[in-house]
């Protein structure tokens, strides 16, 4: 979990001049989106903004990063497999057996 910011107490809440029925929705907002922010601190999170009118928003740019990621991802096991790693190895990176691996990235060996 993240440790506590060093900083002077605040005056003001996310939850001011609201009503309970807006809280109660920005509660909700917190909870689906808290587990995709639980492993960065609180200066990592500055300037991402909790506030999240059109989720579409977070979908997209979450979308592009997994493409992104998947990209980097089936290159980096091509480069380690181009290098002799074994799948063993490469399964165990992943977390998955070696026949998931195996059938996963077949195509980029």
């Amino acid at each position: 979990m993240r440790e506590e910011p060093e900083a002077e107490p605040r005056t003001t809440s996310d939850f001011d001049n609201q009503d309970p029925d807006e809280m109660l929705k920005e509660l909700h907002e917190y909870q689906l989106l808290g587990k995709c922010f639980e492993t960065l601190n609180y200066y990592e999170m500055m300037g991402r903004g909790w506030l999240i009118e059109h989720p579409l928003t977070l979908v997209e740019g979450h979308s592009e990063k997994l493409r992104r990621a998947q990209r980097e991802l089936d290159a980096s096991v091509a480069l380690a497999r181009s290098q002799g790693t074994a799948w063993t190895d490469i399964a165990q990176a992943l977390g998955v057996n070696v026949e998931e691996a195996r059938n996963r990235f077949t195509a980029t060996d």
